[in-house]
């Protein structure tokens, strides 16, 4: 711990630098999954990517500290061999503890343990001023509850202590994949029947087509005691894990017979999205003209998986062109936003996941309507159902941004949330009319964090999603016109392939991509 000790002091000297300059800043994790477009620079950064080490894991007390920048694969890695995983594991390795618990990130068994920041004991955190302090339930518990999923603008995230459970040795997932072809709400009555059903760990699910698709339940076993075939989905010539979905839906005859069943190696499904960044790889594939064949997915498996593939898309400025959007309803409104994600988007697949929302010790950016239809509710209708709307968007930036804002609407009118670490278009009016901004900046004058962005100025549309829309509502999104040269250049690098091009040629021969 000397070494992490040093290491936060430095950290909190430049910050508290910052403080007496009255200078605003911003934080250098050095990766990221977030979609948006990154404007940091030396100059206005701290940089705390150094933090990336596991301190130690505790077989007696189940659980794990670890710095900020550990992500999931070495948590895992380090975990696993005392037999015991962290509850939620979020789906790309690259996704950090930090990140995960700044950042609401919720699996496929959040519809048990909510999202990863309420598996978490306790933070270090530097304050806004340079201040190291420690947060928790029973220590400074506005600031533990307040940062969990507040994006880093209560201060910076230094050391967590996380909750782990046991599993039995050679642990594998025994996954089933029951096919639904009535309709999304069909699929809502499978989550249902299968959440209530302890021995099922881990549930998400599919969509196909509007009316089709496929929840995949995961009971966790051995492998020496498993019946079922082992399948990997990390070897370069497995199948993309949706792939083997569609295929076990067809063996089944899309639920007329049977389900399939695999045992699936624990590290192997915790991760099975990786590869094609479930199923974002193929549109890469169909953008660089390439078929879409296990040969070539070998080929092409060095760069499709999540880590290649945010570095490439960020340079190449495709994700301006790209809905990757996940918001979460009721399931009362399942269907709702299915069809309208059917008749503005038409894109699939489409991810579900259930996740268990709770409201005791609520953070403070929680959307206020949320809250108060929820709270009315009973039990069931605290479960919200994720949707993972990610492929190319609307043609031309007029249709592209009155998709996504209608989308955002829609989310609201259902009782919903969006999760933040994806572009966002609101107006500043529309953002805090959903998220308490009193209280959030009560805790950050609290907590000496006025030199942080806040959650709006930290996720508020770029210049680049603004345009198109009418005049005075492309002025109220974006941060100002652009000039003659950055117009002329932006359309430039959006003829294809330039931008993709540029992409792939930044991720070959340089590491970093996220600091100007």
């Amino acid at each position: 711990m000397d070494t992490h000790n040093e290491r936060v002091h430095q950290v909190s000297q430049k910050v508290k630098a910052f403080y007496e300059t009255k200078q605003p800043f911003s934080i250098y994790h050095g990766s990221t999954n977030s979609t948006r477009a990154s404007n940091k620079t030396k100059h206005n950064t701290v940089d705390i990517s150094h933090l990336n080490k596991v301190s130690a894991v505790n077989r007696e007390t189940k659980t794990v500290i670890v710095e900020p920048n550990v992500p999931m694969d070495v948590l895992v890695g380090a975990t696993l061999p005392h037999g015991l995983i962290p509850p939620v594991v979020m789906e790309f390795p690259g996704i950090t503890a930090g990140g995960g618990y700044s950042g609401t990130s919720g699996e496929s068994r959040s519809y048990e343990y909510v999202f990863f920041e309420r598996t978490v004991n306790w933070v270090e955190i530097i304050l806004g001023n340079g201040e190291v302090v420690r947060a928790s339930a029973d220590e400074n518990e506005d600031l533990f509850y307040g940062a969990g999923s507040c994006f880093g603008t209560l201060g910076i995230t230094t050391l967590l202590e996380i909750r782990l459970i046991e599993v039995p040795p050679s642990p594998v997932v025994e996954l089933t994949y029951f096919p639904f072809s009535n309709g999304v709400q069909q699929g809502v009555k499978l989550i249902q029947d299968l959440s209530s059903n302890s021995s099922y760990k881990y549930i998400d699910g599919i969509v196909f087509s509007k009316t089709a698709g496929v929840i995949c339940a995961g009971k966790i076993s051995s492998a020496e005691k498993t019946p079922y075939q082992l399948r990997t989905f990390s070897r370069p010539t497995d199948p993309w894990f949706y792939m083997r979905v569609e295929a076990a839906a067809r063996a089944s005859n899309w639920g007329q017979e049977s389900p399939i069943t695999d045992a699936v190696p624990l590290v192997d499904y915790f991760f099975r999205y990786d590869r094609g960044g479930f199923w974002v790889g193929k549109y890469a594939f169909e953008y660089l003209l390439l078929p879409q064949t296990k040969f070539m997915r070998w080929v092409m498996d060095g760069i499709t998986h999540t880590r290649t593939l945010y570095h490439a898309t960020h340079k190449s400025g495709l994700f301006r062109e790209y809905t990757i959007q996940d918001v979460a309803v009721p399931y009362a409104g399942a269907r709702d936003l299915m069809e309208f994600v059917d008749s503005s988007f038409g894109q699939y697949p489409i991810w579900l996941c259930p996740v268990r929302q709770t409201f005791s010790n609520t953070p403070a950016q929680v959307e206020q309507q949320q809250v108060k239809m929820l709270s009315e509710r009973d039990n069931i209708q605290e479960k919200l159902l994720n949707f993972g709307i990610w492929g190319p968007g609307p043609k031309g930036k007029g249709p592209f941004l009155t998709f996504n804002r209608s989308l955002e609407s829609l989310v609201h009118k259902l009782g919903g949330k969006k999760w933040l670490y994806a572009r966002t278009y609101y107006t500043e009016e529309e953002f805090w009319k959903i998220y308490d901004k009193e209280k959030l900046d009560s805790l950050r004058e609290k907590y000496h964090a006025t030199n942080l962005p806040d959650i709006y100025q930290k996720v508020k549309p770029m210049v680049e999603d603004s345009v198109g829309g009418s005049g005075s509502e492309s002025a109220s999104l974006g941060k100002g016109r652009k000039s003659w040269g950055e117009w002329l250049a932006e359309r430039v690098w959006h003829q294809w392939p330039l931008g993709g091009l540029y992409g792939l040629y930044h991720l070959l021969w340089n590491r970093d991509y996220l600091l100007q």
